[in-house]
């Protein structure tokens, strides 16, 4: 399965939407037991999304199905663990300042496959070398709101320019895929989410949520490859090979060496 560009996050306590979501064309759907839902309405929200996992897991949709638990170390996100019990193996972490809160999950999840987790404080992005490096996680997120809270910063492109840089190289130090870009509060502003993910996607980042699915196609377009870039990476690895590996140009003019060539498959081995 490919790695996603696109999460989908649905309310924990919303049957009918989590329903709907295998239905809205995200890579990836993510059930939300944290900020989406009331604190008195989570142990309702938790039956919930036991059934949803459960049918997924007897009709396989071949969608990626994640569950935002509450942060570790509270009563809550017991709860969550306890109630999911081993149905739970994609895990979305929020608020993670240090990687032994992904061990914390872990020892209650015992099909725990992977997590995501998001950064969202100071403490956090200092951590997140050693947050990327945890074995059990697969790919960092950034909780873009929190973290400007944390700072005391207005959440501009520009006031995140530098902790999007950390997460970027942090991940690529760890051999990871380029991070997932916060959500894009603003549900009607088309332009705004498109400046928001590119501003994202400029810096490294792979992939974004998003808080509906009509937000979902300009994730893609982002995120996603192009069709032109796929056709540019086959010619360059086309000629790069009929050069024998040397130094070279394609036949649309463009220089070729050896980082362009891994460029060009690392988008190709992506589709």
């Amino acid at each position: 399965m490919r790695t996603p560009v696109s999460y989908l996050f649905v309310p924990g306590h919303r049957p009918d939407l989590i329903a709907k979501s295998a239905r809205s064309g995200a890579d990836a759907v993510v059930v939300d037991l944290e900020d989406a839902v009331a604190p008195a309405d989570r142990p309702a929200a938790r039956a919930t999304v036991r059934e949803a996992l459960l049918a997924r897991r007897e009709a396989p949709t071949g969608q990626q199905c994640w569950v935002r638990i509450n942060q570790p170390g509270t009563a809550d996100a017991e709860a969550d663990l306890a109630a999911l019990g081993d149905l739970l193996t994609h895990a979305r972490v929020p608020k993670v300042d240090d990687p032994a809160q992904i061990d914390w999950v872990a020892a209650r999840a015992p099909h725990l496959r992977t997590t995501l987790p998001a950064i969202e404080s100071a403490a956090g992005l200092l951590a997140a070398p050693a947050i990327a490096a945890h074995p059990r996680v697969c790919r960092l997120g950034l909780g873009g709101v929190d973290l400007a809270n944390d700072l005391g910063c207005d959440g501009s492109a520009a006031a995140l320019a530098y902790p999007r840089s950390v997460l970027v190289v942090a991940s690529r130090a760890a051999g990871l895929p380029g991070p997932v870009n916060s959500v894009y509060a603003k549900l009607d502003d088309p332009e705004g989410l498109l400046a928001h993910a590119r501003a994202a996607r400029a810096i490294g980042f792979g992939a974004q949520s998003a808080l509906t699915p009509r937000q979902l196609p300009a994730i893609t377009q982002v995120f996603g490859l192009a069709p032109e870039r796929i056709t540019w990476a086959r010619e360059v690895l086309d000629a790069f090979r009929a050069a024998g590996g040397a130094a070279c140009r394609t036949p649309s003019g463009d220089f070729v060496d050896l980082p362009v060539a891994q460029e060009a498959q690392r988008i190709l081995a992506a589709v």
